[in-house]
């Protein structure tokens, strides 16, 4: 009986701790922490409840513990359809709930059957979770992710180890009173798997939600707040650093919006925030999904397209200068066309870092400014010295 006494203190309070820690946490989250928060504090309550609530009548503590339970374990369910950004399944999870709980409180006032009340309890809490699990399983990719959805899994497992044992060990009219169950070796198993299935679920949801920090910090620091593209940093994390060998072949692309400075002083910086929006739109449905696309700063673009010839990455360049020139700025209070120019270049075996070819497209981008801007020069059209550069068209 001491053991059963230390576990029903023990853990409302772990799972209270960490359902606080959950929601505070939520700040940083996608979003799923608040649901885990509050259902690991409905779960709190729910082992709690006799104790707290000691002098209500023994079948009234029963209904208001399971209350708790179906709570925690619906949130639970939602917590991880939250966080794989799956359907929520809402009304079907709920109508399940709210009938399974009504036939638990038929048994514990209606029948009076301690026994039958544990197992369809339990059995309704493990599907209720497993709906979610079966959901989301596929959808997990990151080590984490998958051990996001292994615990609640074993979660499952456990409840129907633990019913099964229950139903094989005891027969109708077992448990008589509630106290004669909670003095019970049943309970005390109960509470032991449920304190390390609970504490081992809570810390995967802890490293989550530590994992989301992290990525979210490393978005930003790498990620331009305006466009969402790369930014410098980002763009060098993106693109091989090394020579050699193992250095790919690919194009590197230089943009840069023509007049913007006027832009800005005619229109403002809001009107100039939405063209610079517009100029990353058009790479990014111009370039190949596998670029690595960033803002350099300002109104300067950068793009490395790996495996990529280099009448293939002008080609492309030419497709992003004519969608960006043929955009219609109205509604952003600017009349007429705004262009851009640029230029393209390959890396080469001597190159030690993709900057040695950002060098030489940008020359490239420099000739097709002093040329009339809004145009496309490559390497190869860019003579050391004498007649104008070639202009590529469509």
């Amino acid at each position: 009986m001491e053991q059963t006494d230390n576990f029903a203190y023990l853990l409302p309070f772990i799972f209270l701790v960490f359902g606080a820690i959950f929601l505070i946490a939520d700040r940083w989250s996608d979003g799923s922490a608040r649901y885990w928060g509050m259902g690991y504090i409905s779960a709190a309550i729910g082992f709690a409840f006799p104790i707290l609530a000691y002098a209500l009548p023994l079948p009234a503590q029963a209904v208001f513990s399971n209350a708790f339970f179906f709570v925690a374990f619906f949130l639970y369910g939602h917590a991880l359809l939250v966080r794989f950004r799956r359907p929520t399944l809402l009304l079907p999870r709920l109508a399940f709930a709210v009938a399974a709980f009504a036939l638990v409180c038929w048994l514990i006032v209606g029948m009076e059957d301690l026994r039958s009340q544990l197992a369809v309890g339990d059995t309704s809490l493990a599907i209720l979770l497993a709906i979610a699990v079966v959901a989301v399983w596929r959808f997990a990719k990151s080590p984490i992710d998958r051990l996001l959805v292994i615990m609640p899994s074993l979660v499952v497992l456990e409840t129907a180890v633990r019913v099964t044992v229950l139903l094989a060990s005891t027969s109708a009219g077992s448990f008589e009173s509630l106290d004669q169950f909670l003095s019970s070796e049943y309970a005390f198993l109960m509470q032991v798997a449920a304190s390390i299935v609970g504490f081992i679920m809570a810390l995967t949801v802890l490293g989550t939600v530590v994992a989301d920090v992290i990525t979210g910090h490393r978005r930003a620091a790498e990620h331009d707040p305006l466009t969402d593209l790369l930014n410098r940093r980002g763009f060098e994390q993106a693109v091989p650093k090394n020579g050699g060998a193992g250095f790919p072949a690919g194009a590197v692309i230089v943009g840069d919006i023509d007049h913007f400075k006027q832009v800005n002083d005619r229109f403002g910086h809001a009107a100039g925030d939405h063209v610079i929006l517009g100029f990353a739109d058009a790479l990014r449905s111009s370039l190949t999904s596998a670029s690595a696309i960033a803002r350099f700063g300002g109104e300067e673009f950068v793009a490395f397209l790996p495996a990529v010839s280099l009448a293939d990455a002008a080609q492309k360049a030419e497709r992003a200068r004519m969608a960006f020139e043929e955009m219609n700025w109205r509604e952003h209070g600017i009349d007429g066309s705004i262009t851009a120019s640029f230029g393209v270049a390959m890396t080469a075996p001597g190159d030690h870092f993709v900057r040695d070819a950002i060098v030489r497209a940008d020359a490239c981008l420099y000739i097709a400014k002093n040329s009339g801007r809004n145009q496309v020069t490559t390497e190869v059209s860019r003579p050391p010295e004498g007649p104008p550069p070639l202009r590529i068209v469509s």
